[in-house]
């Protein structure tokens, strides 16, 4: 089953529902126009092929307590799949709750979806305050290792607008019991081979209240993507368009002496401090300006642009090489500090702004954990740049006071070369 491959043991399906807690909403999928359809779930019972047996199944047995229900309305063509995420105490940190079809422990066989180009859910959350960011999941015949079945996901967001979202089969990612494998089938040779489907609530995510309606799942071919309307979408800012926590973090104890700090003052941030030599590594340090947990930062959809532009001032000459690192849902979040796509860039001394602009190719997962310098090149693809968790700015392998400010951190279309320094 879908659940099987989740996070922790065995699972079991819960009912109740209990108190509200808020969660803002978030930034839509691209939306399928013109889209041939491939129908795999609808909801007003008109056709057996895709009138599915649902099932509800929620987190680990283990001190878990996230419940939820599922109903159909045929008369309205809709299910309505609504429950809460609760903190699970043995971890410290929200389950989950999913939704699959067929049931737990059992499979069918679904059409042949080979020549579509990803899933469609036409769905809404209910609720003005609800949950909003969600996945699709997908096990087919063989991705199995063993005894273990693995589960393709992929990340979507909704509103409370009945909308049908879009996410591209190029998106999902394989895992078993929430960590991320790598003896699954490439997805685009299992398309013939679908088992399950489902939904569920992001994991890792957030504990909240959730009401959705479910319409329709399709897979979708001939698919093109509504156009975007802005040159660029801001992930952090400092006036209230997109706010985020901040704090700085530096070297480790094992004889670090680096020290800094971040604050927001007015329209900006200021992050300052001085890099130093670790005596026992003779080399210099670290310091890290960085947004609020993994486990509860969330960022727009970003794979429809070109890279990330940042607008910062330099008022130290003694530092000019940074780094911009962010870590995504895919990211084990123990390792997010050091498993993190990261890039360099480099700012002069100046009394003005200037517009940082740094493509995805620049970046890296891989890259020393000494230095902070890439060894090997493997920039972020869409799983991930749909997933973004955190974000944060390296003083790294560099030693001196550096004093920078932050305007804005954006994703945004490759701008022209007279606005860019580019690394």
């Amino acid at each position: 089953s879908l659940a099987s491959s989740g996070v922790g043991g065995p699972r079991q399906t819960l009912t109740a529902m209990v108190r509200w807690q808020p969660w803002p909403l978030a930034f839509l999928l691209p939306v399928v126009t013109g889209a041939k359809a491939v129908p795999l779930a609808t909801f007003d019972g008109k056709s057996s092929a895709t009138s599915l047996d649902w099932e509800t199944v929620n987190d680990p047995v283990m001190g878990g307590a996230s419940n939820s229900a599922f109903h159909i309305d045929s008369d309205r063509g809709l299910g309505t799949w609504a429950g809460e995420v609760k903190i699970v105490p043995f971890l410290g940190a929200p389950g989950f709750c999913n939704l699959q079809a067929p049931g737990l422990h059992k499979t069918r066989d679904f059409p042949d979806l080979s020549g579509t180009d990803g899933i469609q859910v036409e769905a809404r959350q209910t609720l003005d305050e609800g949950l909003t960011h969600f996945r699709v999941m997908l096990q087919t015949k063989s991705a199995r290792h063993l005894l273990k079945v693995g589960t393709y996901t992929a990340n979507f967001t909704m509103t409370t607008s009945m909308e049908k979202h879009f996410v591209p089969w190029t998106s999902f990612t394989c895992s078993w019991r929430g960590q991320s494998v790598s003896w699954c089938p490439d997805l685009q040779s299992q398309l013939g081979k679908v088992t399950n489907i489902g939904v569920g609530t992001d994991f890792p995510g957030l504990a909240g209240l959730f009401e959705v309606e479910l319409a329709s799942m399709s897979a979708v071919s001939g698919s093109r993507t509504a156009e975007l309307s802005d040159d660029f979408i801001d992930l952090a800012t400092f006036d209230g368009k997109a706010p985020h926590t901040w704090k700085a973090e530096n070297d480790p104890v094992m004889g670090g002496q680096s020290d800094s700090k971040f604050e927001v003052k007015g329209d900006h941030g200021e992050y300052s401090g001085t890099c130093r030599i670790v005596p026992s590594l003779n080399a210099p340090g670290f310091t890290i300006a960085l947004t609020e947990s993994p486990l509860f930062g969330r960022f727009p959809d970003v794979s429809a642009y070109d890279g990330i532009t940042l607008g910062v001032r330099n008022l130290d000459a003694n530092v000019t090489d940074f780094k911009f690192a962010f870590c995504d849902s895919h990211i084990n979040l123990l390792r997010c500090q050091f498993g993190t796509f990261k890039a360099d860039f480099s700012v002069q001394p100046s009394d003005d702004y200037s517009e940082v602009f740094l493509p995805w190719s620049a970046f890296s997962d891989k890259w020393s954990a000494s230095t902070g310098k890439h060894t090997a090149e493997r920039p972020p693809q869409a799983a991930s740049l749909r997933s973004i968790t955190q974000i944060q700015i390296w003083t790294e392998g560099v030693e001196g006071h550096f004093h920078l400010q932050l305007r804005y951190v954006r994703a945004s279309r490759s701008p022209s070369a007279s606005k860019v320094f580019l690394v």
